[in-house]
Formats: C-alpha cells, sequence, structure tokens
C-alpha cells in the first residue's frame, strides 16, 4: 500500500508494488509533461495577444492541444488505477486532498474573480486552479498531521 511521505505531500514510490509503480510513474511523468504543455501555451501569447515564438501558420498549435489532452487523460486513468488498489487509508487522504482543493477553489479563486475586474486583472484557468493547489496542499498537510504522524 501507498506510504504516505514528505508532511502529506509525496507518496513514497518504492512502498508501490508491480502494476501499481509503474501506473504511479506514468500519471506523475504525463502529469509534468502536460503541466509543461500548458505553461508553454500561457507563455506564448504575451499580454497584448502578440504571438512570441511565431506565428500560428509557422507552429502547429493543434497538435499540442491534442497530446496535452491526451496526456492529461492518460494521467488521470492511471491515477484511477493506482487509486483503486489501496488501502482505505489513502483513499481518505485523496478524498480529503480533493475536497481541500475544491474549497481551495472557492475560498481563493471567486474572490480573485470578484476583485479581478476592480483591479483591472484578467483572471485565468491557471489562477483558479492555484486555488485549488493551495487547498489540496492545506488538507493534505492537515491529514498527514491527524492520521499518520
Amino acid at each position: 500500500m501507498a506510504k504516505i511521505t514528505g508532511y502529506g505531500f509525496w507518496i513514497d514510490i518504492k512502498s508501490l508494488k508491480g502494476a501499481d509503480k509503474r501506473n504511479w510513474i506514468t500519471c506523475l511523468v504525463t502529469s509534468g509533461l502536460a503541466g509543461g504543455i500548458a505553461g508553454w501555451f500561457s507563455v506564448s501569447l504575451s499580454a497584448d495577444n502578440i504571438e512570441t515564438f511565431g506565428s500560428m501558420t509557422e507552429q502547429n498549435y493543434i497538435w499540442f492541444a491534442i497530446a496535452e489532452i491526451v496526456l492529461i487523460y492518460t494521467a488521470v486513468y492511471t491515477y484511477i488505477q493506482v487509486l483503486k488498489n489501496q488501502d482505505i487509508l489513502f483513499q481518505k487522504y485523496n478524498e480529503m486532498s480533493m475536497i481541500g482543493g475544491a474549497l481551495g477553489f472557492i475560498l481563493i479563486g471567486i474572490p480573485m474573480a470578484a476583485v479581478s475586474p476592480l483591479i483591472s486583472y484578467k483572471i485565468g484557468f491557471v489562477d483558479l486552479f492555484l486555488g485549488f493547489a493551495i487547498g489540496a496542499c492545506i488538507n493534505g498537510y492537515r491529514f498527514y498531521k491527524l492520521h499518520i504522524k
């Protein structure tokens, strides 16, 4: 079964066996690649919508978009495969992290969206995801302190 380490921020890969280890590593790699493509997309257009990496006819943006979608679905599928084989403790950790992410989205992302017109800031998906990530990290740490340490 997966061992939760790093104050609730990491899973010890050595604790996984066989297909779970392979699926977990696949999930990490595909998530990283999808994040890299998303980051590239976020900087490929400047604030004035000027393409910084050449014109759209020179670049095949559609292939990057398709690759990102495939990578995201692969990461989700492999994560679910790992999650199905774990014990109740790991499943509760997953639930608590996702609940924290949802609360972070609501308590951080929505106020940012409400205030953004007042400060002339255009909020995007990455800003809302940041709220989710902060909430998930906080609740992952709380779970570690309450149930593991």
